[in-house]
């Protein structure tokens, strides 16, 4: 398939799923899934799930599912021609990887100078939730419920083959999120700017009970939940100022515009997208 109309058929496909009627719930399903995750090491998942960390990590794994040979260097490369992290970055992000125990490298057999990778069951079983934070809720909106349930009876490591040998088409045609939807990357990009900005998002949805429009959230409460710091929350809510995503009133109140509802939503129609594109379901 051509990047054009990979591009266009995901973007059909988040439309789709923006008008259904059980979006709003696949998306308090998803936060809530991911929190139950993020809660037990909030540390490691809010570097984790900054949207560049993640894409390096799933260049990976798109590479491990899709090449006979995995090499760390060509993924290096990969990440770094699309400038996703310097060259020096990446390499950390490898070791880090190493280091935690998510991934095993050896020497090439006929290039002690190469590195071969492979990902450990320790990585398989957390990637493999993360995901399914995603694709678990698309039974709800209209995917075929008995694909999703033979889905979920995969092993870890079949689960994730499905699901990078599709992402893997999406990035070799530049068709991921941060190319097809840029307004949304300056805050996924940022240190749990992922989870910030869904728990924001559904808690001025909840503060808004009595249909007056104005929608609030207590930010800085959520960020000590999310075990970031309120100079962090103070920066990306300034940002969002500036950009037009918020209104910042006193005594720490927060007014949540409908650009920044609007960015959620595309942001998320277009994860449920990708999970749809990625594991084959219609």
């Amino acid at each position: 398939m051509t990047g054009t109309f990979l591009k266009t058929s995901l973007c059909r496909a988040a439309d789709e799923v923006a008008r259904h009627h059980n979006f709003e719930r696949s998306i308090e399903s998803h936060y809530a899934t991911l929190l139950e995750h993020y809660n037990k090491r909030p540390f490691f998942y809010k570097r984790a799930l900054q949207f560049n960390r993640l894409l390096i990590a799933f260049s990976l794994l798109s590479h491990y599912f899709t090449s006979t040979t995995p090499l760390l260097s060509q993924v290096r490369d990969f990440c770094a021609e699309r400038k996703l992290c310097s060259h020096n970055s990446i390499q950390s992000i490898f070791l880090s990887l190493r280091v935690l125990g998510f991934i095993d490298v050896t020497a090439h057999a006929l290039d002690a100078r190469l590195r071969v990778f492979k990902p450990t069951d320790k990585a398989c079983k957390e990637v493999r939730a993360m995901i399914a934070s995603v694709i678990d809720p698309l039974a709800d909106m209209g995917a075929d419920s008995d694909s999703v349930h033979t889905l979920s009876t995969l092993n870890d490591y079949d689960f994730l083959a499905i699901y990078f040998r599709g992402f893997s088409e999406l990035q070799k045609n530049n068709v991921t999120i941060d190319i097809v939807f840029p307004e949304c990357h300056w805050l996924i990009k940022k240190e749990a700017g992922h989870m910030l900005i869904l728990a924001i998002y559904l808690d001025a949805r909840s503060s808004d009970i009595d249909g007056s429009g104005f929608k609030s959230s207590s930010y800085l409460t959520l960020g000590k939940q999310l075990s970031v710091s309120k100079t962090h929350v103070m920066r990306l809510v300034q940002e969002g100022v500036e950009r037009g995503y918020f209104k910042a009133h006193p005594k720490n109140n927060l007014e949540v515009l409908p650009a920044f509802e609007t960015m959620v939503r595309r942001f998320m129609s277009l994860s449920f997208a990708v999970g749809l594109h990625c594991m084959n379901l219609n």
